[in-house]
């Protein structure tokens, strides 16, 4: 039997490095987040925020995602507060794989692990604002362009807010 080449597992302390790494790589229509800014929304979302390991256990991919009100757009650059939400709504924030591993799966891998998390914990919905010409791999993933939220003004380029139903 052949291994998976990765394995998606829930973010541990010694993986931030790593995560800053990847966002720093792969994003350049924006400042990438300060480590505050990242790790708040994993706070918000512990059981919804996940990495993606080789199988020499490296960090390859991240996806952060939180609850929080659908047709809404978070900012970038600001942390989030602690407190819950109770909405039954998840915003995929932001899902980054290293360049050398982009193409294998590694994101699909990424959000099949959040859609199987979010369907147990009961959310309804996902949402999320597609990035760097993302739409195409977002309307894959069974995502939609709404127009039911305004993008605010932490975004730039390309931006298109997305949702699909669970």
């Amino acid at each position: 039997m052949t291994k998976h080449p990765h394995h998606c597992r829930t973010i541990i302390e010694a993986d931030w490095p790593a995560i800053l790494r990847i966002q720093s790589e792969v994003y350049y229509e924006f400042t990438p987040e300060s480590e505050a800014v990242m790790r708040s929304k994993a706070i918000r979302g512990p059981g919804t925020s996940f990495v993606a390991v080789d199988q020499e256990s490296e960090v390859i991919a991240y996806l952060l995602a939180h609850p929080y009100p659908p047709n809404r757009t978070a900012v970038l650059g600001t942390a989030e507060p602690s407190s819950s939400i109770s909405t039954d709504n998840l915003f995929v924030h932001d899902l980054a794989v290293q360049k050398a591993s982009a193409g294998r799966g590694v994101a699909q891998a990424l959000f099949s692990q959040l859609t199987k998390v979010a369907c147990t914990e009961g959310f309804r919905s996902m949402s999320l604002v597609a990035v760097q010409q993302a739409a195409s791999f977002w309307t894959k993933m069974g995502f939609i362009p709404s127009k039911q939220a305004t993008i605010n003004d932490s975004y730039t380029g390309d931006a298109t807010f997305m949702s699909r139903d669970l």
